[in-house]
């Protein structure tokens, strides 16, 4: 089935909000398939079970929109069966969250940044790190945070001051080999940037890590990973490695997440949202 097909079978917010109008069954709504993994198995943990459906941006900028879109819907019906949960992204750092009845977000920008800042993590990197190269779990931390910050500022900038950046096929192993500098070089030259375009990107650069943003809402949980799925090539792993991909990594944190608190539902999951 190709892409404008599915597009034409997705359903609206409206359309969404229709359906799930037409009962009283409980429902999460969420942006990806990722959320929709984590959720299900906190609810497999023992969290109240709701029927997860997954945003798909139909008439919409994004799947944030989209679930907000239909959270929004279902708060002027006065409808209390479904509830929405999307990453923060730069809305913390920015002062722009918007509160929404029903509405939640991530504790930190993104779902990654939870399962990295979880026990989780010491489990995984167990997994993936051979015993002679394994590093303690907090400079494993450091150095994805470290090489991590200098793109997520890049991330953000982009989208406040409208630059229009490419962060498509990004090597990251550029990202995990440089320092902050040599891969803001590399990241320049491949968005064809002028001298005065560069001295420009590097004041704004400068103004925000004078700021000193917590690196758990700079950095995106998708860069994170990347790096650490680079990483399990040799640095961490033995000799002759599995190279671990972003996908495996992240199904291993869902994995090895462990719901901490008595919860009995998502509004109630301290560990994970911010509440």
């Amino acid at each position: 089935m190709n892409k404008n097909t599915i597009e034409k079978m997705s359903l609206s917010p409206v359309e969404l909000a229709d359906e799930l109008s037409m009962t009283n069954i409980d429902y999460l709504v969420v942006e990806g398939q990722s959320d929709k993994n984590f959720w299900e198995h906190l609810q497999r943990e023992g969290l109240k079970k709701r029927q997860i459906r997954i945003a798909n941006k139909k008439q919409c900028s994004g799947n944030k929109e989209y679930v907000k879109k239909v959270i929004s819907i279902m708060n002027q019906r006065r409808r209390k069966n479904v509830i929405g949960i999307t990453d923060l992204y730069y809305d913390f750092v920015q002062n722009s969250i918007e509160h929404i009845e029903n509405l939640y977000y991530y504790k930190y920008i993104d779902l990654e940044n939870v399962l990295i800042q979880s026990s989780a993590f010491s489990e995984v990197n167990t997994a993936i790190s051979s015993s002679r190269k394994k590093l303690n779990d907090d400079d494993l931390k450091n150095i994805l945070y470290d090489k991590s910050y200098i793109l997520g500022i890049l991330r953000l900038l982009n989208g406040t001051e409208e630059y229009n950046f490419c962060f498509k096929e990004l090597d990251y192993k550029k990202l995990s080999d440089y320092d902050s500098n040599q891969f803001l070089q590399y990241f320049m030259a491949k968005m064809r940037l002028t001298k005065s375009q560069r001295e420009e990107l590097c004041l704004k650069i400068d103004k925000i890590i004078k700021k000193n943003y917590d690196c758990k809402y700079i950095c995106n949980g998708h860069d994170l990973l990347g790096i650490l799925s680079q990483l399990t090539k040799k640095k961490i792993s033995n000799d002759n490695p599995i190279q671990y991909t972003e996908e495996i990594i992240e199904k291993m944190l869902v994995l090895g997440y462990r719901k901490m608190e008595t919860a009995l539902d998502v509004g109630e999951c301290l560990n994970e949202l911010l509440i």
